[in-house]
């Protein structure tokens, strides 16, 4: 657990490059593609590992490629899922993982079941108060947004406030 601008991309990369050094193949699974974007971009320009893609019409299937970036809404479909044995992946890392408990989430995560998961977010604490521990074991670590700001990595937050007689019935 990272705030917002402090590097999630950037340490999950990392730990990909030592996943795969020891012969992973690793999928990055998000919901969005600018996530998947921006983690192929990272992962590339920090340890310079080039991705496959798994979205939409693009398939990751045939490429040399040992990292894919997938997205969820693609992957959950079972058609497109059933084109990947069950222990193709190794390692899971999922993007914005308060995201994981639903439902494609899941038949993606039940489907690789033997795969190591690693979850990144910088809000662990969810609207529907669904508990994250449900599914991950442990919190490996988390680095809180007074520790960022104290330790110079983020901006201070300053509030103001602006009187105003407004009528928002």
């Amino acid at each position: 657990v990272l705030p917002t601008g402090t590097g999630k991309t950037v340490v999950f990369a990392k730990i990909i490059e030592d996943r795969v050094k020891a012969g992973d193949r690793v999928l990055i699974l998000a919901h969005r593609g600018e996530l998947l974007e921006q983690a192929s971009d990272k992962l590339a320009k920090v340890t310079n590992l080039k991705t496959a893609t798994e979205k939409a019409e693009q398939t990751s299937l045939g490429s040399f490629y040992r990292v894919v970036v997938g997205s969820v809404q693609t992957l959950q479909r079972e058609k497109r899922l059933k084109q990947f044995s069950p222990d193709y992946f190794d390692t899971i890392v999922i993007d914005e993982a308060h995201h994981c408990l639903s439902d494609g989430y899941q038949r993606v995560l039940n489907y690789f079941e033997n795969a190591r998961v690693l979850g990144v977010t910088a809000t662990p604490d969810r609207g529907d108060m669904r508990n994250l521990g449900s599914y991950f074991e442990s919190l490996a670590y988390e680095y809180k947004l007074p520790e960022a700001i104290k330790s110079g990595y983020l901006s201070p937050i300053k509030a103001l406030t602006i009187p105003l007689t407004l009528d928002l019935s």
